[in-house]
């Protein structure tokens, strides 16, 4: 036998090899969309795999492994499947397929800005998609709509903080003053004459006047024992129409 006889052998043999991994690969795929089409996401999920395990770097089985994650709302696995399917394809469109789906994934984890990149990236490979560039717009809308919504809730963080330390600020000014007040009525007594005589203001009893007190005490009570009853007992109207 000579050398040239079995260079042909050889290349026979890896040709046929070939051809039957090609072959079952494209049956594996075959088998995972038709469990795909019937919903049954995680068989096709399986089957797709055993396609990439005989070619590792099919577009096709990357992109429907994708897709296929996607549906069973496994986001973060379905982006590594379509990051991988771009890289194993030349196509333009399909390129565009693939960054499209990594936006959609993106808008699903609530991520709009990465989305919106990704859909940017999408429409480079595909320019005059539609489809592609609506979801661009939408996701430009929804991250502008997030920014702004965390941009009020900082703001009010900040107000409220400002407005307590407003309060504390005026509870010690308050303070400050209260004691300020007692110490020139202090230094006001200190300062009269020695031995001039108190002036002696007009007083009620001090027993009349804690029985006005104690009457005036009993009266509120009763007011907002009043007020609290009314309270309870009444019941909200409803703006809603019964129908």
């Amino acid at each position: 036998m000579n050398f040239r006889f079995t260079t042909t052998i050889f290349c026979l043999l890896v040709s046929a090899q070939f051809l039957l991994a090609q072959a079952s690969h494209n049956a594996l795929v075959y088998e995972g969309n038709k469990r795909f089409d019937a919903k049954e996401y995680d068989a096709s999920s399986s089957k797709y795999l055993e396609a990439i395990a005989v070619k590792n770097d099919s577009y096709t089985a990357h992109y429907n492994l994708g897709n296929a994650l996607y549906k069973s709302k496994k986001y973060e696995e379905a982006s590594a499947e379509y990051s991988k399917a771009q890289k194993y394809t030349k196509s333009k469109f399909e390129k565009a397929a693939a960054l499209y789906n990594m936006g959609n994934v993106a808008i699903q984890s609530n991520n709009p800005e990465k989305a919106a990149d990704f859909y940017k990236q999408a429409l480079k490979q595909d320019p005059y998609n539609e489809a592609i560039r609506k979801n661009y717009e939408i996701a430009m809308l929804k991250d502008k709509e997030k920014k702004e919504k965390e941009k009020k809730q900082n703001q009010g963080k900040g107000g409220d903080k400002d407005q307590k330390e407003k309060d504390q600020s005026g509870k010690g000014n308050q303070k400050k003053d209260q004691q300020n007040g007692q110490g020139d009525n202090q230094k006001g007594e200190s300062q009269g004459k020695p031995n001039q005589p108190k002036k002696q203001e007009n007083k009620i009893p001090e027993e009349a006047e804690r029985e006005i007190l104690r009457d005036i005490e009993n009266r509120e009570r009763e007011t907002a024992r009043r007020i609290l009853n009314k309270k309870s007992n009444s019941m909200p109207q409803s703006k809603e129409k019964d129908w």
